[in-house]
C-alpha cells in the first residue's frame, strides 16, 4: 500500500509541477508566436513553419522509439541506457549529414531557397535532442516528472528569449532558427545534469538490439502519425504557397497553444499506464476519466478563442492575418478529438499493441493526405480544414482495440463537452462575436448543469490539490 502511495504522490506532484510549467511555456510561446508572425508576416513566417515541421517530425521519427523501451523496460541493465546514448550519437551524426546533403532538394520543392540554409542550419539541433533522449527518459522511468518538466521549460524559454530579440533586430527568419538549436543545447545539458549517463563513442549491437526491435515496432506507428506534419512543407506549401502555409500554421499554432496541458497527460500516460495495463477494470476508468479531463481541459478554452477570434486575431496579430480564424475550428476540433483517445494509444501501448496502432494511424494520415490533395486546391483553406474533419472517423478503430482488450470506457460526459465545444468553435465563424459568446455561455452552462460527472471534475482536482499540499 506504502509503494502504491508513493507512486500516486509521484505522479500527483510531478503532474502539478509539469502543468505549472507548461503553463508558463506556453504563455511564452504565445508571446513568441505574436512577435515572430506580427513583425515577419505570412510570407517568411510560412518559410519557418516549413523548417520547424520538417524538424519536428524528425525530431520525433530519428528517436526510432527507443525512449520508450528505456521507460517500459522492466529489468533494464545498467549497460543498456549507456549503449543507447552512444547508438543515438553515432546515428545522430550520420542523419545530420545525410539531411545536409539532400536540404537542397528540400528547398527546390518548396520553392524558397531560403528552406535549404534554414534546415542546415538547424540540423545540430536534431542530434542534440537524440543524445539528451537516454537522461530524459531515465528520469521518466523513475517519475521524475518534475525534472523532465524544468528542462523542457528552461529550454523553451531560452528559445523564445533568444529568437524574439534577433527577430527584432531584423534577423527575419534567423531568429526562430538560431533561437530552436540554442534551447536543445540547454536541454542537452540539464539532461545530463540531472541524470549523467558515461559517454561512450563505441556501442555493441547485441545489447542495443532489444531496443532497436522493439523501438522500430513503436517508432514505426510513430512516423505513420507524424507524417501529418508534412503536410504543410510538402503538400500546401506546393499546391497553396507559403503565405498559406502561414495562415494554416499559426491557426495550428494556437490550437496546440491552447490546448498545451493535454502535453502533460500525454507525457505522464506510457509510464503511468504501463502500471495499470494487468488491471482491466482500472485501466478502463483511468482512460473514461482521462478523456473527460481532457475534454474539459481543452473544449472551453479552444471554444472561448474561437467566439471571439474575429476581435483577438486582429489585435494579436494584425488584420491580414484574420483569415487564420477561419481555419482554427477545424483544426482545433482535430486536437480535441486526437488528446480525448491519447489515453487509448498509451494503454495499446503498454500492452504491446503497437501494429493496431500502425494499422489506424496509416488510414488517419492517408486520409488526411488525400483529402488535401483533393480539396485544398479547389475549397482553399476551407479544403485543408476539411481533410481535418474527414479523418477523424478513424479513431474509432482505437476503440474497437481498447474494448477487445479491457472493456468499453465511459463516453458520455466527453462526448457531451466535446459536442458543445465544436458547436461553438464553429459558431465563432459564423455568428457575431457577441452571439458566440452568448451561446458558449448557456451551452457549457446546461452540461454543467445536467451532467453529474462533468460536476464532479472540479471537486476531484481540488481533493488532489489537497493531497499535493
Amino acid at each position: 500500500m506504502s509503494q502504491s502511495k508513493d507512486i500516486k504522490g509521484k505522479i500527483i506532484r510531478g503532474g502539478v509541477s509539469m502543468t505549472l510549467r507548461q503553463l508558463l511555456v506556453a504563455a511564452l510561446s504565445m508571446v513568441n508566436v505574436l512577435v515572430i508572425a506580427r513583425m515577419l508576416g505570412p510570407g517568411l513566417y510560412g518559410v519557418v513553419t516549413i523548417v520547424l515541421s520538417i524538424f519536428y517530425f524528425l525530431n520525433q521519427v530519428c528517436r526510432f522509439g527507443l525512449q520508450v523501451y528505456l521507460v517500459r523496460q522492466p529489468n533494464l541493465t545498467d549497460e543498456e541506457p549507456i549503449q543507447i546514448q552512444a547508438f543515438y550519437n553515432f546515428l545522430g551524426i550520420v542523419i545530420c549529414a545525410a539531411l545536409f546533403c539532400i536540404a537542397p532538394l528540400i528547398g527546390w520543392w518548396t520553392k524558397e531557397q531560403e528552406v535549404t540554409y534554414a534546415l542546415q542550419a538547424i540540423l545540430p539541433a536534431l542530434w542534440m535532442d537524440m543524445v539528451s533522449r537516454v537522461p530524459t527518459s531515465m528520469l521518466e522511468r523513475e517519475l521524475s516528472f518534475d525534472k523532465v518538466g524544468l528542462l523542457e521549460a528552461v529550454s523553451k524559454v531560452v528559445l523564445y528569449v533568444s529568437a524574439i530579440p534577433l527577430v527584432l533586430i531584423g534577423w527575419g527568419y534567423w531568429g526562430p532558427i538560431i533561437g530552436t538549436v540554442l534551447g536543445y543545447l540547454v536541454q542537452l545539458i540539464m539532461a545530463y545534469y540531472y541524470y549523467p549517463v558515461p559517454w561512450r563513442w563505441r556501442w555493441q549491437w547485441k545489447v542495443v538490439k532489444p531496443a532497436v526491435n522493439y523501438g522500430l515496432t513503436y517508432s514505426g506507428s510513430d512516423a505513420i502519425l507524424n507524417l501529418r506534419r508534412l503536410r504543410l512543407p510538402l503538400l500546401v506549401s506546393r499546391l497553396g504557397g507559403t503565405e498559406v502555409v502561414g495562415y494554416i500554421s499559426i491557426a495550428m499554432r494556437l490550437a496546440e497553444q491552447l490546448a498545451i496541458l493535454r502535453l502533460v497527460v500525454r507525457r505522464m500516460s506510457i509510464s503511468v499506464m504501463a502500471k495499470l495495463v494487468d488491471k482491466p477494470e482500472q485501466t478502463r476508468n483511468a482512460i473514461s476519466k482521462g478523456m473527460t479531463y481532457q475534454a474539459l481541459l481543452i473544449g472551453p478554452i479552444c471554444a472561448a478563442f474561437s467566439c471571439t477570434s474575429a476581435w483577438l486575431i486582429p489585435l494579436m496579430f494584425s488584420k491580414e492575418w484574420l483569415i487564420s480564424a477561419q481555419i482554427f475550428p477545424f483544426i482545433a476540433v482535430g486536437v480535441l478529438v486526437g488528446a480525448i483517445f491519447e489515453l487509448h494509444t498509451s494503454s495499446l501501448y503498454a500492452v504491446g499493441r503497437n501494429y493496431e496502432i500502425a494499422q489506424r494511424n496509416a488510414w488517419y494520415v492517408g486520409i488526411l493526405w488525400l483529402a488535401t490533395i483533393i480539396f485544398l486546391p479547389w475549397m482553399g483553406l476551407w479544403g485543408y480544414g476539411l481533410s481535418e474533419i474527414l479523418a477523424l472517423p478513424t479513431f474509432y478503430l482505437l476503440h474497437t482495440s481498447i474494448v477487445r482488450l479491457f472493456g468499453s470506457p465511459n463516453y458520455w460526459d466527453s462526448f457531451w463537452i466535446t459536442l458543445v465545444s465544436t458547436i461553438c468553435m464553429f459558431a465563432g465563424v459564423f455568428l457575431p462575436p457577441i452571439a458566440a459568446v452568448g451561446l458558449l455561455v448557456v451551452s457549457y452552462g446546461a452540461i454543467f448543469i445536467y451532467c453529474p460527472g462533468i460536476r464532479k471534475i472540479p471537486v476531484d482536482l481540488w481533493a488532489a490539490r489537497k493531497k499535493v499540499a
